[in-house]
């Protein structure tokens, strides 16, 4: 997966080393018909997956909505026009449809230059509720960063 991040960077060389930046949650935006996708977000683990769902969501409406939509949507999050769908296990989430916003809770996010590399879990088997088993998916991208 290829992910733009547009941010002025001033980096040298030798600040490139790799940092470990633990967990959070990460957000993107998936153009239609296309594996690529941009970095919108990286919000703090400790937001729970309701808050992260809903500043997704108001991302979605004011980038895609219309102004009566943003209105709408400012009364009252039930008249989303895209609502957002939270999984069962609070691990990820998406918003929209072509594009589509998506999120998901990453664990051991590391950058190294302007390479982004993270892992999440999803649930592989979940037959008996209080015994899920969870499958690991590593990814890692590519980040444009532009300069200053």
């Amino acid at each position: 997966m290829h992910c733009v991040l547009t941010a002025a960077s001033a980096a040298r060389p030798s600040h490139l080393a790799a940092i470990n930046h633990g967990t959070g949650w990460l957000l993107f935006e998936r153009p239609p018909n296309r594996r690529a996708c941009t970095l919108l977000s990286i919000l703090s683990p400790r937001r729970p997956a309701r808050t992260v769902a809903a500043y997704l969501e108001q991302l979605y409406v004011d980038r895609f909505g219309s102004i009566r939509a943003q209105l709408m949507y400012k009364k009252s999050r039930k008249h989303a026009a895209w609502p957002i769908k939270i999984d069962r296990y609070g691990l990820s989430m998406r918003c929209g449809h072509d594009p589509c916003f998506f999120g998901i809770y990453a664990r051991k996010i590391l950058l190294t230059g302007n390479i982004l590399e993270y892992e999440y879990k999803i649930v592989a088997v979940a037959d008996d509720p209080r015994h899920l088993v969870f499958q690991i998916k590593r990814e890692s991208l590519t980040l444009k960063v532009s300069s200053p």
